[in-house]
């Protein structure tokens, strides 16, 4: 049976970690019936709260949970690389990578709708905030102001066929899109440390190929705890002059 690898970026963490993983465990058996079988995996980015302490208890607790601990702190960015080479490392063919933010603001119970969505010829399911059904429970207005206009401005630069939301981190991906886009770009896959790794894996991605698909989901930003770890200024800025530069360079 394939396995869907499900990877949870965790920076301080601790209130949400064990929330989330249970909601994910909860799934396991509809997984199975629908022909996956469901490993977990925390990585911690050098947290300075208990996330750690608390993915390795669960990882004791449940063997679908396994964790990887970052020695230094790498951001999102370093993240979503280490998920993807562990993914590559140990996955089959078959088996789909499942990326989505570690706070517990995306629900694990939105993962069939995106499975149903994977074939041959769509390769990345996003859970989409701009398709009809979606909702969003709890954004700042600041933040929501930021999600909209990005999700206008990389529409008319990057316009990637398929694609409302460029910038939420929920999506899941078949293992032959992620072994194309390391062949082309290697380390380069991911170079951005910040939020905009997002948008860049997306491009690049779709510039091996890969098709896009989306699902509606509910965005439950106010179920976290603790505070946001975005630099909404910082990040602006940042994922503008990316989408520039991929744009240019390809």
């Amino acid at each position: 049976m394939p396995t869907l690898f499900v990877y949870l970026p965790c920076y301080n963490e601790a209130g949400n970690l064990r929330r989330l993983t249970e909601e994910w465990l909860a799934e396991a058996e509809a997984l199975a019936r629908t022909g996956y079988q469901l490993t977990v995996i925390p990585v911690d980015d050098r947290s300075t709260d208990d996330t750690l302490a608390i993915a390795r208890q669960l990882a004791q607790e449940q063997a679908r949970v396994r964790v990887i601990a970052h020695a230094v702190n790498q951001n999102l960015g370093g993240v979503v690389k280490t998920a993807i080479g562990d993914f590559l490392q140990v996955s089959q063919p078959g088996d789909l990578m499942c990326l989505m933010d570690g706070d517990d603001t995306h629900k694990p119970r939105f993962i069939h709708g995106m499975l149903a969505k994977i074939t041959r010829e769509k390769q990345c399911v996003i859970a989409s905030r701009y398709q009809p059904g979606a909702r969003v429970q709890g954004l700042q207005a600041s933040r929501k102001l930021f999600s909209d206009g990005a999700r206008l401005y990389y529409t008319l630069v990057l316009h990637v066929p398929g694609v409302k939301d460029y910038t939420c981190g929920y999506r899941v991906y078949t293992r032959p899109a992620l072994q194309a886009g390391v062949a082309r770009y290697g380390q380069a896959l991911v170079e951005k440390k910040s939020f905009a790794c997002m948008m860049e894996l997306l491009y690049k991605l779709y510039r091996c190929g890969c098709t896009f698909a989306e699902v509606p989901f509910t965005l439950y930003y106010d179920s976290k705890e603790g505070e946001s770890k975005m630099n909404l200024g910082k990040t602006i800025r940042d994922s503008f002059l990316t989408a520039l530069r991929l744009r240019v360079r390809g």
